[in-house]
């Protein structure tokens, strides 16, 4: 550990009424630093990637806008052809082909056009008769009977769940990242000692995340408890007593120095460091590749 005893450390390192400055490049590394944060931004990113291939083009709404009474009338085929999207498939086995149908109708004395999307079945020879069908009063939101408008169906929605579950990440990781930053600037720094380690049900690259309590005494008198959450537990099981920030106003507002991205360290004068400049830049990689790769994807289908 970097830090020195507590017993030699100056008052320079204890709150004295008056923030402290963080400088942003700890900020940075803080918030977007980190296995939670990286994680979290790798996999909203790389999820982010099937839900413009799926869920855009998925067939979200049929479900409840052909409910009721519909209307029919006949249409023909224009053009049919075989999709790159196969459905079912596994490693063993191709999935089966998606079909695209495109077809047009007359209701009243307008001419409608429509696309329908159909798994297997093959395509359609032009001018073939088809049975069309939309919700009443309106012929411009149509399909062709038994067959959805998107090239999926509900199926689309699966992809949403892998940038959710990185969004869950990001948000647990910016929250900590939030009150260490507060810890930080106005926090206390105290010993504290491991009074247990507790396995959870949760693994992180196939190790166990363990819960470690620490018991340290505050300014109040009183004993509290700071408790840190990770599968890398090296970093705060090497000394008997560990570094911790807390709030003075709320003692059980806590974290321990070593389970931060970057381990902080207060130096000589009472600056507060961590690692070189570099890192902060190295943790901010994914999120602006993630942020400006979608963000491009994105401007470019809305304004091309």
């Amino acid at each position: 550990m970097e830090n020195k005893d507590l017993r030699n450390v100056t008052s320079e390192f204890q709150w004295t009424g008056r923030p402290r400055t963080v400088p942003l490049l700890i900020r940075l590394r803080i918030l977007f630093g980190g296995f939670l944060n990286q994680f979290g931004w790798l996999f909203f990113g790389f999820g982010m990637i099937f839900v413009w291939l799926f869920t855009l083009q998925a067939d979200l709404t049929s479900w409840f806008v052909f409910r009721g009474t519909l209307e029919t009338a006949q249409g023909s085929i224009t053009t049919s052809r075989k999709t790159n999207v196969s459905v079912g498939g596994s490693k063993h086995s191709k999935g089966t082909p998606v079909y695209e149908h495109q077809y047009s109708f007359t209701w009243g004395n307008d001419l409608y056009e429509g696309t329908s999307y159909c798994t297997g079945g093959g395509t359609l020879e032009a001018e073939k008769n088809v049975l069309i069908e939309f919700p009443r009063g309106h012929p411009k939101t149509s399909r062709i009977r038994g067959m959805r408008r998107g090239i999926v169906g509900l199926f689309g929605l699966m992809p949403v769940i892998f940038p959710a579950i990185g969004l869950v990440f990001i948000s647990h990781g910016f929250r900590k990242g939030l009150k260490a930053i507060h810890l930080l600037a106005f926090g206390q720094l105290a010993e504290g000692k491991l009074i247990s380690k507790e396995p959870t049900n949760t693994r992180v690259n196939k190790k166990t995340v363990y819960k470690l309590t620490f018991e340290f005494a505050a300014s109040d008198g009183q004993t509290h408890q700071a408790i840190a959450r990770t599968h890398e537990t090296k970093d705060l099981e090497d000394e008997q007593a560990e570094l911790l920030l807390y709030d003075p106003m709320r003692p059980a507002y806590a974290v321990m120095l070593d389970d931060l991205p970057g381990r902080p360290r207060f130096g000589e004068a009472g600056t507060i460091t961590t690692g070189s400049p570099a890192g902060a830049f190295t943790c901010l990689l994914i999120p602006a590749m993630s942020v400006i790769g979608h963000g491009t994807w994105l401007y470019l289908k809305l304004f091309s």
